[in-house]
């Protein structure tokens, strides 16, 4: 329904040089995405108490469905609009910050050291603000071939939910669940060659709610694992953003030299777009499309099973 719509009123994603696809593919994937999400857990909500109860409340299915609402209206007007990046970073934040007013946020968190991460007010909604900026828009950079952050989304989701499972963490475990069966239904669709795309509607809504849930899911675990098993699990995501980051911030101080240093000059450069990625490398060196997927969930899965058998030794890591 929602391809059909795209085609009809030209929301598409038109070819360019630095895109893989040929032809004009559909947008707004994020919005069938979210919307079988809403439409699935309202339907289960009137046979399954444990949801219906979840629905409301502080730190609840409905706060994170407000959050993801806001999100995707936040890509989608991106995707059709072109929003300037500062504008489109401050609407995450505002999101991100309302988030953590609706109960989901980070609490003390035991680092390296003998290092406490104190749960106080103010460092509390930093760090998850922080956090949630972060996971979104590195879902967001790593949409660049059909079906990777689409497929990445339902190893991670599934992951997420075998640790709030072990966790007893309700909403966690009903949302991992939710976007995790979504996100296998949009597949069909967006597997190699794509007939929607998720755009940034999508992507950064992906991101914004496994961001969440990661942060969610580990809340009652031990306090030395709380930080390193989301880092593991959501580990793809994060590492080719932080390595597009060095990569073109090298680039530009190479051509620039000192004079590259000024801030605003800084910043610049390391946001704009390139075909730097991970799966643009494996693409150059001889992979096709499907291989290159084969090859970034293979890497995915393996850092999820890290991640949980992280959780598992946790005793011993304490």
């Amino acid at each position: 329904v929602v391809i059909r719509f795209a085609q009809s009123r030209g929301y598409l994603d038109v070819p360019t040089a630095r895109k893989a696809h040929k032809a004009p593919v559909a947008l707004l994937g994020g919005v069938a995405v979210f919307a079988s999400i809403a439409l699935g857990l309202l339907l289960v909500s009137i046979f399954v108490e444990p949801v219906r109860n979840a629905l409301v409340g502080h730190a609840s299915l409905g706060a994170l469905g407000l959050g993801a609402i806001l999100m995707v209206a936040l890509g989608t007007w991106d995707d059709l609009y072109d929003m300037r990046p500062m504008a489109k970073l401050a609407g995450q934040i505002a999101i991100a910050a309302l988030t953590w007013a609706m109960g989901f946020r980070v609490g003390a968190i035991e680092l390296p050291f003998e290092l406490l991460l104190t749960s106080a007010a103010p460092v509390s909604f930093l760090v998850t603000v922080g956090w949630i900026v972060i996971v979104s828009n590195a879902f967001n950079l790593i949409d660049g071939i059909d079906g990777l952050t689409a497929g990445v989304s339902v190893i991670t989701a599934l992951t997420v939910f075998l640790l709030a499972n072990q966790n007893g963490a309700t909403v966690p475990v009903i949302a991992a669940l939710a976007l995790s069966g979504a996100l296998a239904g949009f597949l069909r669709f967006n597997l190699p060659p794509a007939r929607i795309f998720l755009g940034d509607a999508g992507a950064l809504s992906i991101g914004y709610v496994t961001a969440v849930l990661a942060m969610a899911s580990y809340q009652k675990s031990p306090a030395a694992v709380a930080l390193i098993v989301p880092l593991l699990v959501l580990g793809l995501p994060l590492l080719d953003p932080i390595l597009a980051v060095l990569r073109r911030g090298l680039s530009h101080l190479r051509r620039r030299g000192a004079e590259g240093l000024r801030p605003g000059e800084m910043l610049h450069a390391v946001t704009l777009a390139d075909r730097g990625h991970l799966h643009h490398l494996l693409l150059r060196n001889g992979l096709s499309v499907s291989e290159s997927l084969a090859v970034l969930y293979a890497v995915c899965i393996a850092l999820a099973a890290v991640g949980l058998g992280t959780r598992e030794a946790s005793t011993t890591l304490r």
